[in-house]
């Protein structure tokens, strides 16, 4: 028999059911230490006996050893194509100023051309190309072209850097004629910077480009299969450990993939599966320059519900995140808050939360009332600590 999700410590109140919790968008918050992650496992325990669909994006690898889990790991046997970034997403992730995002725009498109039209992985030679032929050809880019080979973009930004002559040869039906040396020389330390960051080993599990042991599945497209299908009892776990030590670059890529997930549901009008997504430590991974309404986890925090889409997720204080998005979340699970204005921010639960020990929680689903409760290990927990699942 499956072990009950948590018990009240009251008799006289009824512990919310996993339905009820993970119905809606929920926030399960407290300092570290207090319970988080026990509480999410035991969580994703009792999700994996329901028929819908769990996905965990996964920042630190955490998350992998759970039971009944199919894991795709970036630059094991997954990657994201870089096609999926924008041009001022890329320059955020390589550190390079956003003053280049016009100039990179063109050199990504160049580039796609070459790939998807012209069937080749090469530098698009500009030199004396016609613009309306170029113009036109940029003019045949969809969805189904973004991919282009990341590895020559610091190269193709050159070769976009191109001008007419300057004297009577001047020819201002091509995209140029020479060089201009000045301004490649005064970019030549973000070209440089651009093609290094490209070529660690962090980047090359990102966009797939290193050596491989075996095939590798573009994580949209598994996405989108976990949309469609009933999981069959199984999590789906993305682990983006190898950026761990690029927490933009991860909160890049979580935005993106939920906004893939947001836009895909879009398109889907009818037998909506539930699907319910878990990110860990989410503060870590939202944007720092106020950009939030562009956020993927704001947008499907805004979004989702009507699409049958929930977030779980997790977060040491519930001050990390901003308010706008805080208010998102109907259903709660606050464990022990080291700070009383951090408590303030839940006017609901009990005035003296020092009771609350390691693995106790105080609950909260919509507009019912709150009820305090302890965490129960899921069954296959003192299992594992014994190497056994």
């Amino acid at each position: 028999m499956m072990r009950s999700f948590a018990r009240s410590i009251s008799s006289l109140k009824q512990v919310p059911t996993v339905a009820e919790l993970t119905g809606s968008h929920l926030l399960i918050t407290g300092q570290t230490g207090s319970g988080k992650t026990t509480t999410t496992l035991s969580l994703l325990s009792q999700l994996q006996q329901t028929t819908g669909t769990v996905i965990v994006l996964d920042p630190t690898g955490e998350y992998t050893r759970l039971p009944n889990a199919v894991v795709y790991r970036l630059g094991g046997n997954a990657y994201l194509d870089a096609g999926q970034f924008s041009a001022t997403e890329l320059l955020r992730i390589t550190g390079l100023p956003l003053s280049l995002a016009q100039l990179l725009n063109q050199a990504m498109n160049s580039l796609r051309i070459k790939q998807n039209l012209q069937g080749t992985l090469q530098i698009f030679k500009k030199i004396n190309y016609p613009i309306n032929q170029y113009l036109q050809q940029v003019a045949q880019l969809t969805d189904w072209s973004s991919s282009y080979p990341i590895k020559l973009l610091a190269q193709q930004i050159i070769e976009e850097l191109m001008v007419p002559f300057a004297d009577h040869r001047a020819n201002y039906d091509v995209c140029g004629q020479e060089y201009d040396y000045q301004q490649i020389r005064q970019l030549w330390s973000s070209l440089v910077k651009l093609r290094t960051q490209i070529a660690q080993p962090a980047f090359q599990s990102l966009f797939g480009t290193g050596q491989q042991d075996g095939p590798l599945t573009e994580l949209n497209y598994i996405l989108r299969m976990f949309l469609t299908q009933p999981a069959d009892h199984q999590t789906l776990v993305i682990d983006l450990s190898p950026l761990k030590q690029y927490e933009a670059v991860q909160g890049t890529v979580i935005s993106i993939l939920l906004k893939h997930l947001l836009n895909e549901r879009l398109r889907i009008t009818t037998d909506q599966l539930p699907v319910k997504i878990v990110i860990d430590e989410a503060h870590r991974y939202l944007p720092t320059n106020g950009d939030l309404k562009n956020n993927g986890i704001f947008q499907i925090a805004r979004e989702g519900r009507k699409l049958n889409l929930a977030l779980i997720i997790t977060t040491q204080s519930p001050l990390d995140l901003p308010s706008e998005l805080r208010s998102q979340f109907a259903n709660l699970i606050v464990h022990h808050l080291a700070a009383p204005q951090e408590w303030a921010a839940f006017p609901w639960t009990h005035e003296n939360n020092d009771h609350l020990a390691t693995g106790m929680a105080v609950m909260k689903c919509g507009l019912n009332g709150a009820v305090t409760a302890r965490i129960n290990l899921p069954a296959w927990w003192e299992r594992s600590q014994h190497g056994i699942y």
